[in-house]
């Protein structure tokens, strides 16, 4: 057996341990194992005619070439957002350009060059590690034949069919930490701190992290957030429990009602395929807050430091026992199947589930839209972290 290993997407706490483990399991049972750089971009740039391009953009994974790795954070493989059906010319490797077919829009499906480069490794089975976008292309390369075995990843925690993904773990603890270390100086200077955490489509991050940090107040991608409505109950909290401050949480996708701001105040920044970045909307809820309550208000926008660095504990043990299932999955014979973890137990799943779209809060069970407030109903809200 021959197998492929990449990682798509963002990086997280948690890709090498997975790495390393899929690459012990493997290698113990005398597989060979190939790391793919820069996911699916590494396939996209490996020229089957040019013997150099591969070596650039692949790497023999064994026991040496893996030890230690699981120390630090990131991925030794790199990471690409690149898609291999959706290529914008701008991206497309210079011998490619004269056979790809674009659209109105100068993209181009470069799948029939995947699996050419897939067939020159002579790869066996591909396991990707990414969220909802580089698995949803696993499931693609599923229907033209190939076998895959996916991982999830993601601090967002929203990839369909799985209670946790690589990643989450890590995230809430840098979380939960912020909002405690914020809620001294927040009391101390008799203030309003707004944190702002990544979160576009699902706020299960920012759910979690203001139930767990014991946040005043907690605003999610999934309900428009009333800053008229919040302001008052902030106010409150100032004198809650005998401190003088508050501290709140906010998905960096939360959507903002009533406010007194003009968002286009902030900068708007893209990414390369010109979709908008988010960030920055605890800022504009926080200049609000300030006018409103003629309070100081401070914004902190914790970003990368959620996903940077190395991974808990609870990030290595379900990357490891992902990338052992993988392997296990593989050696009975299975393909087209995600690792997951449902109700405590490790488990598998079809890959098709990544075409679900992005996991969501269940807002009517876990969330309280007029108090802000994560809402504890039934114990099930524990399976999200269940290790």
């Amino acid at each position: 057996m021959r197998i492929g290993i990449l990682t798509g997407g963002g990086d997280v706490p948690g890709l090498n341990p997975a790495i390393q483990q899929v690459t012990r399991e493997a290698r113990d049972r005398g597989w060979e194992v190939l790391g793919i750089r820069n996911g699916w971009a590494g396939l996209l740039n490996i020229n089957p005619d040019d013997p150099a391009s591969a070596a650039r953009h692949v790497m023999d994974l064994n026991r040496r070439t893996t030890r230690g790795i699981d120390r630090f954070g990131g991925t030794v493989l790199h990471t690409a957002r690149l898609h291999p059906d959706t290529v914008r010319e701008a991206d497309m490797p210079a011998f490619l350009q004269g056979e790809a077919q674009y659209d109105e829009r100068r993209w181009a499906d470069m799948t029939p060059h995947i699996l050419r480069v897939i067939a020159h490794l002579r790869l066996d089975a591909v396991i990707p590690i990414g969220g909802d976008g580089t698995l949803s292309y696993a499931a693609r390369l599923h229907k033209e034949g190939v076998p895959v075995i996916a991982i999830p990843k993601t601090m967002d925690n929203d990839v369909q069919g799985t209670d946790v993904c690589i990643g989450f773990p890590t995230a809430i603890t840098r979380s939960i930490r912020t909002v405690h270390d914020i809620r001294a100086t927040a009391s101390a200077e008799q203030s309003i701190g707004v944190i702002e955490l990544m979160g576009r489509n699902s706020g299960e991050t920012a759910l979690m992290a203001g139930h767990l940090g014991s946040a005043d107040r907690t605003a999610i991608a999934e309900v428009p957030v009333d800053a008229q409505a919040l302001a008052p109950l902030l106010r409150k909290d100032m004198s809650a429990g005998g401190e003088s401050g508050a501290v709140m949480v906010i998905s960096e996708g939360a959507k903002l009602e009533n406010t007194l701001v003009d968002e286009t105040d902030l900068p708007v920044r893209t990414d390369k395929f010109g979709n908008k970045r988010l960030g920055g909307v605890g800022e504009i809820l926080a200049r609000d807050l300030s006018a409103r309550l003629d309070v100081p208000v401070f914004s902190l926008q914790l970003a990368y430091l959620m996903r940077a660095g190395a991974p808990v504990s609870q990030d290595s043990l379900i990357a490891r026992a992902f990338g052992a299932l993988a392997v296990e999955l593989l050696a009975a014979g299975e393909e087209a199947r995600m690792t997951v973890l449902q109700d405590g137990r490790y488990t598998s799943v079809h890959v098709s589930e990544t075409g679900k779209g992005a996991a969501q809060v269940d807002v009517d069970s876990f969330y309280d839209r007029t108090a802000f407030m994560p809402r504890i109903t039934r114990p099930s809200i524990a399976q999200s972290l269940s290790f």
